[in-house]
């Protein structure tokens, strides 16, 4: 049961904590997102902080349930390779959005997010099923960042 907690805290939290340096790393970046025209639904920057934080919190349930399933260690292993570098492309959408202020780039970042996560989303649920349902949201909300993303860059030519 420590081993689970442990995993649990590390899977969760880390992300979160990286995500928040990030975060607190980005120059002005309500200056910038606060210029831009929004589609609809128009969202405040608060946002995106909280629906991070409750993704993070679920896939880090996913990622713990995935850790103690089952399935044989190298197939696990080939899919946390798979999930961390994906975790990667995630940390890394707020700086190539914010940051360095190209939608275009951000938009074609978004699309390679939504295609690692659907992939990921894939290989839980072949892991274990119930891994895999932990991610829906996290697809859906990445879905959801590609229209966003892809409206901001066509709506700010």
């Amino acid at each position: 049961m420590e081993k689970k907690i442990k995993s649990l805290a590390f899977h969760v939290l880390v992300p979160i904590m990286l995500s928040f340096i990030i975060w607190m790393l980005i120059p002005d970046y309500t200056v910038f997102y606060n210029a831009l025209k929004k589609p609809a639904p128009q969202l405040p920057e608060e946002t995106f902080v909280i629906a991070w934080c409750a993704i993070y919190f679920l896939m880090g349930i996913a990622a713990t349930c995935a850790e103690f399933s089952e399935a044989d260690q190298v197939c696990k292993q080939k899919v946390f390779n798979l999930y961390y570098l994906k975790l990667l492309v995630n940390l890394l959408w707020m700086p190539v959005l914010f940051g360095f202020r190209n939608l275009f780039f951000a938009l074609l970042w978004t699309v390679l997010l939504l295609a690692m996560t659907a992939i990921v989303f894939w290989k839980f649920i072949k892991l274990n099923r119930k891994c895999g349902y932990l991610l829906l949201p996290y697809l859906l909300w990445t879905l959801f960042l590609t229209y966003y993303t892809a409206a901001l860059f066509f709506m700010n030519k």
